[in-house]
């Protein structure tokens, strides 16, 4: 297994980078995609520029790795930080998740009094590129769609984030800095939302640089975003 470290200066070009391309997708390509197909549910335009965004990350990802010279699929996935977990990483794995949950919850709560105290506005938490329609019937069967979007979603984000990026600092202390380079490539979902997804924008990074393991980050961000995107796509939560 090699691992090369990453100079701060070439993690923040691959941040950039795709932060760049995601708003490439959202202002050029999604408007094409609409033009040329006709969806009965909106949130499907979605699932195709999440596609498209996703997978070169995950790809990105095992190619840096593979360059290094990591040769099969073992030395691969132990390049990335990809490991079974321990009862330590189970342990910062649910408190991670609960603390990410209950400071979120803040956040909101924050913006809720805000609101009713200076009249300032609630932070927005729809995204202003996804309409989501909560799916009826038939309908349902677009789950299947979105499912292998979510996972390329979470270890595409992941195993470049913190697997390749993060694992490479010389400095385990400077986590902090990545943290800001992964809110960089949430900023085309908008200001608000950014907002509300600060503590896992910090937890996640903090908890890396504590266990290196990769799985711990995918394990958190799977949990935090997937049981509450199927339950609005569900109908259950708005």
């Amino acid at each position: 297994m090699v691992q090369r470290n990453v100079k701060i200066i070439n993690g923040l070009l691959l941040f950039i980078g795709f932060t760049i391309y995601f708003y490439f997708l959202l202002y050029f390509i999604l408007p094409i995609i609409k033009n040329i197909v006709l969806f009965n549910n909106t949130i499907m335009y979605w699932f195709i520029t999440g596609y498209l965004l996703f997978t070169p990350l995950l790809l990105c990802s095992i190619i840096l790795a593979t360059v290094e010279g990591n040769k099969n699929v073992k030395d691969i996935l132990s390049s990335l930080n990809i490991k079974l977990f321990s009862k330590k990483d189970w342990k910062y794995s649910i408190l991670g998740l609960i603390f990410i949950l209950v400071f979120s919850g803040i956040i909101y709560g924050c913006s809720i009094i805000l609101n009713k105290t200076f009249g300032l506005p609630i932070l927005e938490t729809k995204v202003w590129f996804m309409e989501i329609q909560p799916l009826n019937g038939f309908d349902k069967i677009i789950i299947l769609i979105w499912l292998p979007m979510f996972i390329l979603n979470i270890f595409g984000e992941e195993l470049l984030w913190r697997g390749y990026i993060q694992s490479r600092l010389k400095d385990r202390k400077m986590w902090f800095i990545y943290s800001f380079m992964w809110l960089i490539f949430h900023l085309p979902f908008g200001i608000d939302l950014v907002i509300m997804l600060i503590p896992i924008i910090i937890i996640i990074p903090y908890i890396f640089s504590k266990q290196r393991n990769t799985l711990i980050s995918c394990f958190i961000h799977g949990f935090f975003n997937g049981p509450i995107f199927l339950l609005v796509l569900l109908g259950i939560l708005k």
